[in-house]
């Protein structure tokens, strides 16, 4: 069986991630090539800044230093001629004229491409509804770039003929042409991505996020011999509730939270709270059907027929007051709106609420630990029989809610700490690579740095704030050369 890894990622981890897959293989006998995609493209998730290639940074040199490591190690490098007819490709992306919607919608040869830049500048803008019009030069040049990377894809793929192609992730700009590059192909797509933390990966075999990769969590935990793995998926929720649970990259969303504090409710009535999902992340998502207005809505007319009732809308913490518009106009006397940025400890208003319900936030895991009646809109593919209701219709929202306040529930703890420990665990952890932080390490003991000295001297001099504000004001005002 041959496999071919290809990658456009050049950042850190990402890279890293492919030598590791490489190696990996390679040291198992497997027959495993390597593709360089990502060279020579407009603008993309990883463009650098015009001011820093002036100040002699350059992803090329990363790229390069990491294809002799592999050389090395006797990993094949796939060579592929490049003349390709970028004439069509130009018009095709200078044709683009529409809105965000037509761009999800924006075809190259019957492949879904604008979704990939959509998807990507969703989520460097976090916004779900961004004006096109104001990044019409990066959107043609993302439209040329990942053009690109599907034809070159075709090409490899024409010659290679592998069985199984191994990339990053499968939703953004530049990794989704070579998703789509294989399905027209028919080839065998594995996806990676960051595992539980910085110090693992994790591949899937459907596109992240999708719950078929969830399937096999229940019977993985029994099979499961390690003799601390309760312990572990306990301390999942001790971490939780104390505030230094770390995600997998690396944040804290309620550290800054005050603990015990919650907003004043009413006596005597049912306490309902709704825990959201940050609107941008879902909007990125591929190929999944994910609307949480559209299922809040639902979920709150529902709630409205229910007698002496109180709603708290707990807006996600992770995006610093930019979703709380959005849940404000819900807010009355019957509804309390805890914002974005409020110190208020969710889960000490989770403790004392009645009846959780999220979209698809995994706080949900956490109510059910505690033996709260649990509703989870959107089903995560966690096992069956956890405790957790589902559904997002009308009836099947009515018939769950009637249930929580019957507190006909039963709770399976055997089945939730096979999904706390699964949090806690996942991925594979590196052999050759050694993660430093969450963007920084070796890998087989050499650093694959993109910066030039004097960059890293003025972080050095603790200017990285001023790093960032350049950077970050580049990005609105960069245009495609």
């Amino acid at each position: 069986m041959k496999t071919l890894v290809i990658e456009s990622a050049w950042i850190s981890p990402h890279l890293e991630t492919a030598g590791e897959i490489l190696i990996n293989l390679k040291k198992q006998n497997k027959k495993v090539k390597f593709a360089w995609v990502g060279n020579d493209l407009k603008w993309n998730d990883y463009s650098i800044p015009s001011f820093l290639y002036a100040l002699g940074c350059s992803p090329e040199k990363r790229v390069d230093k990491f294809i002799k490591i592999l050389k090395k190690n006797n990993i094949e490098i796939v060579n592929y001629n490049d003349q390709l007819n970028k004439i069509l490709i130009e018009k095709w992306s200078n044709s683009f004229n529409g809105n965000l919607n037509d761009l999800k919608a924006f075809k190259y040869k019957k492949s879904n491409l604008g979704m990939g830049i959509a998807s990507s500048l969703i989520s460097l803008t976090n916004n779900k509804n961004f004006n096109t019009n104001s990044y019409k030069k990066k959107i043609t040049g993302f439209l040329y770039s990942s053009a690109m990377v599907y034809e070159r894809t075709i090409k490899i793929l024409d010659h290679e003929k592998p069985n199984v192609v191994i990339t990053f992730n499968n939703r953004l700009g530049l990794s989704l042409p070579i998703i789509q590059a294989c399905k027209k192909k028919n080839v065998k797509i594995i996806r990676h991505d960051r595992g539980s933390n910085f110090k693992k990966f994790h591949l899937y075999d459907y596109d992240i996020n999708d719950p078929r990769n969830l399937k096999n969590i229940y019977s993985d935990w029994k099979k499961n011999k390690n003799k601390n793995k309760n312990k572990i998926a306990k301390n999942f929720f001790k971490k939780k509730f104390n505030s230094t649970f770390l995600d997998e990259m690396n944040k804290n969303f309620t550290k800054n939270q005050i603990k015990n504090s919650k907003p004043i409710t009413p006596k005597g009535k049912k306490i309902i709270t709704f825990f959201c999902s940050t609107e941008y992340e879902i909007e990125a998502y591929l190929n999944l059907k994910f609307n949480q207005m559209k299922a809040f809505k639902r979920f709150f007319s529902e709630v409205k027929k229910i007698k002496n009732f109180h709603l708290i809308i707990r807006v996600h913490p992770s995006l610093s007051g930019r979703e709380d518009h959005i849940w404000k106009k819900f807010q009355s006397k019957n509804v309390t709106l805890v914002k974005a940025t409020s110190s208020y400890d969710s889960y000490e208003i989770m403790k004392k609420s009645d009846i959780v319900c999220a979209y698809t936030s995994k706080i949900v895991i956490e109510s059910a630990y505690l033996g709260i009646p649990t509703i989870c809109l959107k089903d995560f593919g966690w096992p069956k029989g956890l405790g957790i209701l589902y559904g997002e219709n009308k009836t099947k929202i009515s018939f769950n809610l009637k249930k929580c306040l019957n507190k006909k529930i039963k709770f399976n703890l055997d089945k939730i700490f096979s999904v706390s420990y699964f949090y806690s665990t996942y991925g594979i952890n590196y052999k050759y690579y050694n993660p430093i932080s969450i963007r920084k390490g070796k890998f087989l003991n050499e650093s694959l740095e993109w910066k030039s000295r004097i960059v890293i001297f003025f972080e050095y001099l603790g200017l990285k704030r001023l790093y960032a504000f350049l950077k970050k004001l580049n990005f609105h005002s960069y245009e495609i050369k």
